[in-house]
């Protein structure tokens, strides 16, 4: 059902992650310092100004010797994170290349872009993976590759928490604020348009799609969320789904899994756990997709081997959101039925 990866395969995928770690601890400094300072002439006084990357500007206060050493001491931080940012870009660069040597990762190239973009839009904890992708995340944590055609596809369902606001100023950057969702993937490949007949879907010149999915309140007479995170014609429209409050009430995983061609991004998905119930419930709804049962089925019983054997600290006792028929004696009798 799953292959190891071997010792060298896991040794470098820790010092990769570790690196990755320290570069975003950099980035994040380093953003701190953008814009600039300098002294300005106001009625015959010197003031200290900060002008920020957004051109806005704002006064320090009037030449002092405390002002004085703020500049100063914003000078020789400004250096020191652009020379530490530097470095580590250069040793991110490397851990790329070994990674494409040992085949470290296998995650879709696109997967990993898409999700480093909008980590650097701000808005990554707004969203989680859902479905197949999912299971890179776990895979990785694991150490290991689920064997087959488990973890195929060609596509990525988004799942967005609307009952967190967004927040232009604070979660999305200006490309965001402007075109929204869309213009974030762009960003990674701009070949990515909106589906005319579902808004709620964008696919690349390559076929692989993403779909935005938000939850269905219980009572639709009382759906007051707006299905776009921001106010765009020409933004996606997410398709509401039943029960995916079951999704968003599960516990975050967060995982930083590796693309073929070495790059890393950190995936936020739902707990193991609670895919596991999820996709059994799947496969046994009268009006799903007859084709997809059998494959909901396998990824469930693949991913409960996968916490059996190798996240034993992973226990199926503590994931109370979904209704308990859904955790009873038969499922888990299903789960471990040999086919």
């Amino acid at each position: 059902m799953y292959t190891a990866l071997d010792e060298n395969q896991i040794r470098q995928y820790i010092d990769a992650e570790q690196a990755r770690k320290s570069w975003l601890a950099a980035e994040r400094r380093a953003q701190n310092y953008r814009g600039s300072m300098y002294w300005k002439t106001v009625k015959g006084r010197d003031y200290l100004y900060r002008e920020y990357a957004t051109r806005q500007a704002k006064s320090l206060g009037v030449r002092t010797p405390e002002t004085e050493k703020v500049l100063e001491e914003f000078k020789k931080g400004k250096i020191a994170s652009e020379q530490t940012l530097k470095q580590l870009n250069a040793a991110i660069a490397t851990h790329t290349r070994l990674n494409v040597a040992l085949r470290v990762g296998r995650t879709p190239n696109v997967v990993v872009g898409l999700l480093e973009e909008i980590r650097r839009a701000g808005l990554q904890d707004h969203f989680m993976v859902i479905g197949t992708n999912a299971l890179y995340a776990y895979e990785t944590q694991a150490g290991v590759r689920f064997n087959g055609d488990v973890t195929a596809t060609t596509d990525m369902d988004l799942l967005w928490d609307s009952r967190k606001r967004i927040t232009l100023a604070a979660d999305g950057d200006e490309h965001f604020n402007k075109y929204g969702l869309i213009g974030v993937l762009k960003k990674f490949d701009p070949t990515f348009v909106l589906l005319k007949d579902q808004e709620y879907s964008a696919a690349n010149s390559q076929g692989y799609m993403i779909d935005l999915i938000k939850r269905r309140s219980s009572s639709l007479f009382d759906d007051k969320e707006h299905p776009q995170l921001i106010a765009n014609p020409d933004d996606f429209w997410a398709t509401k789904i039943k029960n995916m409050d079951w999704l968003l009430s599960s516990p975050k995983f967060r995982q930083v899994v590796v693309g073929t061609n070495g790059s890393m991004a950190e995936m936020v998905t739902v707990d193991p756990r609670a895919f596991v119930f999820y996709k059994t419930w799947l496969s046994q709804k009268e009006d799903r997709d007859p084709m997809k049962k059998p494959r909901d089925l396998a990824q469930a019983r693949a991913v409960y081997k996968l916490i059996q054997e190798r996240l034993p600290q992973l226990s199926f006792d503590k994931i109370h959101v979904f209704p308990e028929r859904m955790r009873d004696e038969d499922t888990f009798a299903m789960l471990n039925e040999k086919r």
